[in-house]
């Protein structure tokens, strides 16, 4: 393990000790990247602070303070392919960089995925994992800061600074595991982020929210000018959508469709202030779904291809070898198969293991992990029984 001289933590404002601490950044492999915001109130995530780490040091970036600009030498490092960046429990920063500065880190190593994927545990927290691989004890995580204020104080200068400091060390003990066990590749995999997740697309939200909905073609389009229109109000007030109106309201306007901003007063859980702003826009988009609605497919339910229904005690019997055989390799079994794909794995079990992964039943690592255990599972040539309180896999004869 490192041996750190550890210093005050202050926070860094000047744009020429940015580029200065860059300089040293490039020269590394391997950094660590961590941020503070708050989003609480609003759509848009507001950066309050940037760490940054080698094994050596650490700085405490204050982005209220520094431009886009000034920490442009900053955004070229974590979008550099030369260096790898170690987030902990990554999503909600990545997040925040996408809205604050159209980027994300990339090449990324997730410690939280890499102990999932390595048997350490699923979600484990940062205090915890750093406890358990390096045996270093920090602050636990501070969830209501403020983290805007101005100035911050001593005690959670440090705690912004403990978050980042040990990640570079945690990130090479994770990698060597991972090694160890063929993962490596997996691992960077599952760390890695796309722009998309962030910035959801109006037809990807529609289809998730009217997914189980029972909406007709007209409903369906509906619901998409409805959920467009949110965006877009949610993002030109910067407040939360749900401040707005929340999903299920939507999904009921879709099947109701009112026609008048006197019928939209009346609709119990829309807010009578933005009825009163907005009713026109609410009943503009209405129409609007209601006109597209041509060019909506009719039908969304297709019994046809949907094969044979699945007993629930099937699906659950394979959940737990899929659990025995996550504790045995090791992982944490949802990277293994989601249970979704449980019932189309039974649907299709006459197909071969690679059929399975050209299907997106089973990536290739779980599939290399554990495609034949399922297959001699699903062919009746392994069974599962209780034995002293745990379960076991027996050889069928």
């Amino acid at each position: 393990m490192t041996t750190r001289t550890r210093r005050v933590p202050g926070l860094i404002a000047d744009k020429g000790r940015v580029a200065e601490i860059c300089e040293i950044l490039k020269k590394e492999k391997l950094i660590a990247v961590d941020t503070e915001f708050i989003r609480e109130t609003t759509f848009f995530p507001k950066i309050a602070l940037i760490q940054v780490a080698t094994q050596k040091e650490a700085w405490l970036l204050d982005p209220t303070v520094l431009t886009k600009e000034d920490l442009s030498p900053l955004l070229e490092i974590l979008t550099s392919k030369d260096i790898l960046k170690v987030l902990h429990a990554s999503y909600a920063d990545q997040e925040c960089l996408f809205w604050a500065y159209g980027c994300i880190a990339e090449p990324v190593l997730d410690t939280s995925v890499g102990a999932a994927l390595c048997g350490i545990g699923d979600n484990v927290g940062l205090q915890k994992l750093l406890k358990e691989e390096l045996d270093i004890a920090i602050p636990k995580g501070r969830s209501r800061v403020k983290w805007l204020s101005r100035p911050l104080s001593m005690e959670l200068l440090t705690y912004a600074e403990e978050d980042v400091l040990h990640l570079v060390d945690l990130g090479l003990a994770i990698k060597k595991r991972a090694e160890g066990l063929s993962r490596w590749d997996w691992v960077l995999s599952e760390s890695s982020s796309h722009k998309d997740q962030f910035d959801t697309p109006p037809e990807v939200m529609a289809h998730k929210l009217g997914k189980n909905a029972h909406l007709d073609s007209v409903g369906r389009s509906v619901l998409l000018e409805l959920v467009k229109w949110r965006e877009n109000r949610a993002k030109t007030k910067n407040v939360p959508r749900h401040w707005i109106v929340d999903n299920e309201v939507l999904v009921s306007l879709s099947k109701v469709r009112p026609r008048s901003v006197a019928e939209l007063k009346t609709f119990r859980g829309l807010n009578s202030k933005e009825v009163e702003r907005n009713g026109e826009e609410i009943l503009s988009s209405v129409n609007r779904g209601v006109s597209e609605s041509k060019n909506i497919p009719p039908v969304e339910i297709k019994h046809v291809h949907r094969g044979p229904q699945i007993e629930t005690h099937l699906i659950n019997l394979v959940q737990s070898y899929v659990a025995f055989l996550a504790k045995e390799h090791s992982i944490a079994h949802r990277y293994l198969i989601s249970a979704p794909h449980i019932e189309w794995l039974l649907k299709e079990s006459s197909q071969s293991v690679e059929a399975w992964i050209s299907q997106g039943i089973l990536s290739a690592p779980a599939a290399e992990l554990i495609g034949k255990e399922l297959k001699s599972l699903l062919k009746g040539e392994v069974g599962l029984k209780i034995s002293q309180g745990a379960v076991t896999v027996f050889t069928v004869s």
